[in-house]
């Protein structure tokens, strides 16, 4: 049994949107960062990094979402949900990951948990660094549903970033990116995608 230890709205939840795509049979156990969960001796025996996602498999424990992504593709092949091993299209879809994991993320963190002694020229570069990514990924959507050529492990991925434009430090903050809105609307008119959605803003805002 997979078990897929996930904070509610996270960077997590690409895993969870993964794993019901994938239609692969899984317990979720929530970590509330909020309340530091993530910092018990309990949790940190699963993941000593003290961070979400944590997958537990029969063989171990995977952490790191660009890891644990494709791992829950391969695990259902028929899905096709990440380009097969040893092709050109997986090494794309890997890049992908990468830019997503070490780029987009890395930028929106800047942006939505500033230091308190960062002056109003850094904070305004960094949202100019976050809005040249988004608008990157806006003009590679045009035209087209999804990054890669057909739904994939990568757009459930961005579907989380795209989710926290909604967040209050990057509300009103970022430029129109209409092929993002669209891309992100197809995804939630996916029935089981959009049950995760509503199911983790009523955890949410329990706290």
């Amino acid at each position: 049994m997979l078990r897929l230890h996930h904070a509610p709205v996270a960077c997590s939840l690409a895993s969870r949107f993964a794993l019901a795509e994938a239609g692969l049979e899984h317990e979720v156990a929530i970590v509330r960062t909020s309340r530091g969960e993530q910092n018990t001796e309990a949790y940190r025996r699963i993941n000593p990094r003290g961070q979400v996602p944590a997958l537990e498999t029969d063989e171990g424990v995977l952490t790191e979402s660009s890891a644990i992504l494709p791992f829950i593709a391969d695990l259902a092949p028929a899905k096709a949900l990440f380009p097969p091993c040893g092709t050109f299209a997986r090494a794309k879809a890997q890049a992908w990951l990468s830019f997503l994991s070490s780029g987009l993320h890395a930028a929106i963190a800047a942006v939505m948990f500033p230091a308190p002694n960062d002056t109003d020229e850094v904070r305004a570069a960094r949202l100019a660094k976050l809005t040249a990514k988004f608008q990157d990924v806006d003009a590679h959507l045009a035209g087209r549903d999804h990054l890669l050529e057909r739904l994939s492990v990568c757009d459930l991925y961005l579907l989380v970033f795209a989710l926290w434009r909604a967040a209050p430090a990057l509300a009103g903050q970022l430029p129109a990116l209409p092929n993002l809105d669209r891309f992100q609307q197809t995804l939630l008119a996916r029935p089981a995608l959009a049950a995760i959605v509503g199911d983790e803003m009523r955890m949410r805002m329990e706290g």
